[in-house]
């Protein structure tokens, strides 16, 4: 009896979980992903550069989509639900990685004291990975503000407000799904009015998606002297070369990427594929979790440096930005910046790590805690 064949994106990981199903799996590069390509498939694996619609599905048997990110924006859901194709997204999966990437970005522009000092942070979102990211920034002494018109509640240590009081945060971080839903459209959400309110010296990241933000915001927010680290792009795959000399660290849509979340991301989507296929036993009792052992001497660090040593021996942004600055110099094509995303070199999320912390105060275990690191028993 043949088994169902699934259509995966080459640049997901396939798991050791996924592997152990009972299906024939299709790798093939997501943006290359045809609808003959589809015409004997029971299900397709994606990420957000393949557009999932009719043109794609419309005379193929798909019963079950599954992209690897938590936004569908890349994804026309009508179209899904009137077909009854069942469709799955891996929300949360990147978490951590992403948080990790804001804190690191937090600690290279000079704004991690502040931070720990009780900085206001303004988070536009506060879905999976803003909440994740609140807690950290928390724990750390922040004080969280949020705007999200979708969610009706937050945790005790987080505050609910508009988004002018939020973006009038010291420090202000973009995670909101993509969408033009009439009631609250979050597309270009942050115009030039918008950035009106954002304060001069503030810190402003997006890693979360380019389209939140209009490309003449970013330039009124330069021009004001903002910093800026930008990890999504307004027009992406299109970079404006100027926009990129105006940012203090620029990364090619990469702040999700661990081994961790890549794992995460295909994992997320099993179970509901399993009962979209009717697939038996899927699951293997292994545990495939692998943590680096990191050991660092912080005997004669005080509390925040020594923080900051811990996340310096992890860090790649200011590296990833260099190599991201000089491929794109070399080359400017859409093609260009897909790859700079798949041939990626993995960074190691801090949850992934199991962190020796020698001779460390028990403040500054307390912050490696709460900064995510995984503390030695």
């Amino acid at each position: 009896m043949a088994v169902p064949k699934v259509v995966i994106d080459s640049a997901m990981w396939v798991t050791p979980r996924l592997s152990t199903l009972p299906i024939e799996l299709v790798p093939i590069r997501g943006t290359q992903i045809v609808p003959g390509d589809l015409e004997d498939a029971n299900a397709l694996l994606t990420r957000t550069v393949t557009r999932v619609d009719a043109n794609l599905l419309q005379d193929s048997p798909i019963s079950f989509v599954g992209t690897a990110s938590a936004g569908t924006d890349h994804i026309d859901t009508p179209f899904l639900s009137e077909r009854g194709i069942q469709l799955a997204n891996a929300a949360g999966c990147n978490a951590g990685a992403v948080a990790d990437y804001v804190l690191d970005a937090i600690h290279q522009c000079q704004r991690l004291e502040s931070l720990i000092s009780g900085a206001t942070v303004g988070l536009v979102g506060y879905g999976a990975v803003g909440r994740h990211l609140a807690v950290r920034l928390s724990k750390l002494g922040g004080k969280v503000k949020v705007y999200d018109p979708y969610v009706e509640s937050t945790e005790a240590d987080v505050t609910f407000c508009a988004l002018p009081e939020v973006l009038g945060c010291s420090i202000v971080s973009l995670h909101a799904a993509l969408h033009n839903d009439q009631r609250y459209p979050s597309a270009q959400m942050i115009d030039q009015a918008a950035a009106g309110y954002i304060s001069p010296d503030a810190l402003f990241v997006n890693a979360g998606r380019g389209g939140l933000v209009t490309e003449e915001a970013l330039y009124r927010l330069a021009d004001k002297g903002v910093t800026l680290v930008l990890d999504t792009w307004p027009d992406e795959p299109s970079v404006s070369q100027e926009l990129l000399s105006r940012v203090a660290f620029a990364t090619p849509h990469i702040a999700g990427y661990t081994a961790t979340a890549k794992t995460n991301a295909t994992d997320f989507l099993i179970e509901p594929l399993v009962r979209a296929l009717n697939l038996d036993n899927p699951f293997s009792t292994l545990e495939f979790e692998e943590t680096k052992q990191v050991t660092l001497d912080l005997s004669h660090e005080s509390e925040i440096h020594g923080l900051m040593a811990a996340m310096e021996a992890v860090s790649r942004l200011a590296q990833d930005d260099g190599e991201f600055r000089e491929a794109w110099k070399k080359s400017q094509t859409a093609d260009k910046f897909e790859m700079q995303r798949t041939q990626y070199r993995l960074r190691d999320q801090y949850s992934a790590l199991t962190l020796e912390a020698l001779n460390a105060s028990t403040e500054l275990q307390r912050l490696l805690s709460a900064a995510g690191f995984r503390m030695a028993s």
